[in-house]
């Protein structure tokens, strides 16, 4: 899983942001959208899984238009607003779309995944946001976001498996 050795690599580099405490904050987070939504953590894992997807379109688009910068402002901003990206990254119709595809592959309540979506966006922003540089580090870009824009583009993020692994890990 190309994206979980990035991960790892972030962790063992004293440049990043990821630390095995953060791994376990981003799992932690997951459990937390799961009990706050009556929903079980699988199901909240699979919906990170299809929202990183989304995520993934998104941010893509916004690299293309606007550059780099822009997404890794957008990643780090999206690590504690949810509800502020949201609007950023998806339009109300693709919101309505990304439910509906949630609530096909989980079984949860589109209007039940609507209530998470702002839950859901942080857990994805924070795991991509453990590439960042630390302050002060002459480390320059987000070598996670890189890899997770430059997939083999075949729409599968994994980013459930991401959280199931991490959780095993930790």
């Amino acid at each position: 899983m190309g994206i979980f050795d990035q991960v790892m690599g972030a962790i063992q580099d004293p440049n990043r942001e990821a630390s095995f405490g953060q791994l376990g904050q981003i799992v932690s987070m997951a459990q937390q959208v799961a009990q706050a939504n009556n929903a079980n953590s699988s199901a909240t894992q699979q919906a990170a899984s299809v929202v990183g997807g989304f995520v993934q379109s998104a941010l893509k688009e916004k690299q293309q238009t606007q550059g780099m910068d822009a997404v890794l402002d957008l990643v780090k901003q999206g690590t504690s607003d949810g509800a502020g990206v949201l609007p950023k990254l998806f339009s109300p119709d693709q919101q309505t779309q990304i439910a509906s595809a949630v609530s096909q592959k989980t079984g949860l309540d589109a209007n039940q995944v609507m209530v998470m979506l702002p839950m859901v966006i942080p857990i994805v922003m924070k795991f991509l946001n453990q590439g960042s540089a630390k302050t002060g580090t002459q480390a320059q870009g987000n070598p996670l976001v890189n890899a997770f824009l430059d997939s083999d583009g075949d729409g599968d993020v994994d980013m459930g498996d991401m959280l199931k692994m991490a959780g095993r890990f930790m």
